[in-house]
């Protein structure tokens, strides 16, 4: 217990700095510290981590605060959902919009605060900086495009930030839950991760959007653009998840030996990196049933392919 205490504390003060690496910490330390244990001891582990998170950011400046509360959130909510296995795909989900969501949210008071937008602001990050990228041999077209394009998809940072703490404070639970099995719920096999149909829904609905976009010129706004492009961007995320799971699944059907199976996960990420393919695999996966998942049928709180 005492080195989940540890890690919980370190997980908090460094959430101002780097809160993926905190999120993998808190994930961690708190499941290793609080699982099967009094509800007075999670409440001072939850208590404790918030304001060493809050201490932490402070030193790295005001700012930092509401963010490095939030990074401490998302690794205490995935050691619990981890530790009652309830750490389903939506969940998951679900927890990662709710921190995307908190993270725009706070980065937009702070723009309001200085009586402008965040999207404004970025836009003027981007001017600061013209004679860079001009230097850089930018042309004056090409850079208009760059300022419409940040303008636009600016809060798909923030769901990329949201999905990689995430990842980290599920990769922290996990581990720690591998070493507590007789004091948490069976963890979900990753090889059946399979995406419920609401998030299904938002991925098509995002499609529609950014075709009428292209089609109908009447309706063809940024607005739709925003929000279309950027739930189309986000959703990404998810069906590289399921992706990758296909891979895991086939991977260990065949008995992959350890090395080969870190290669070709490993492989798969820079594939999805770099040309969006494991996205493309989930999406197969969504439609075609790659590894015949019993869906639609009444699943167990353990099986990790349940479709809520």
């Amino acid at each position: 217990m005492a080195a989940g205490l540890v890690l919980c504390a370190l997980g908090g003060l460094s959430a101002g700095l780097v809160s993926p690496i905190a999120c993998l910490l808190v994930g961690f330390g708190a499941l290793a510290a609080g699982a099967g244990r009094s509800r007075r001891l999670r409440a001072a582990i939850i208590a404790g981590t918030l304001v060493l998170s809050g201490m932490g950011g402070a030193f790295f400046g005001a700012e930092s605060v509401p963010d490095a509360l939030v990074a401490a959130l998302v690794g205490l909510a995935s050691a619990l959902l981890v530790e009652k296995g309830r750490m389903t795909p939506g969940a998951a989900c679900l927890v990662a919009l709710a921190a995307a969501a908190a993270h725009i949210g706070i980065a937009e008071a702070y723009a309001l605060a200085w009586q402008t937008t965040l999207a404004d602001s970025l836009a003027g990050l981007v001017s600061e900086n013209t004679q860079l990228f001009e230097a850089a041999g930018v042309d004056p077209g090409t850079l208009a495009v760059v300022q419409r394009v940040v303008g636009i998809i600016w809060p798909a940072v923030f769901s990329t930030l949201a999905a990689l703490e995430l990842l980290c404070a599920c990769a922290g639970a996990a581990l720690a839950a591998g070493r507590l099995r007789d004091r948490v719920a069976e963890v979900p096999d990753f090889g059946l991760f399979d995406l419920p149909l609401w998030v299904v829904a938002i991925f098509v609905a995002a499609v529609v959007g950014l075709a009428v976009w292209f089609t109908q010129p009447s309706l063809a706004t940024d607005a739709l653009l925003m929000v279309a492009g950027n739930a189309l961007l986000t959703v990404r995320y998810a069906l590289a998840a399921q992706g990758i799971a296909v891979l895991v699944w086939h991977l260990r059907s065949r008995k992959t030996p350890t090395f080969a199976f870190v290669l070709a996960v490993a492989f798969a990420a820079y594939l999805e990196a770099q040309f969006i393919v494991m996205s493309f695999v989930g999406l197969l996966d969504i439609w075609a049933n790659l590894r015949r998942l019993p869906r639609g049928a009444q699943e167990s709180s353990q099986d990790g392919a349940k479709q809520d």
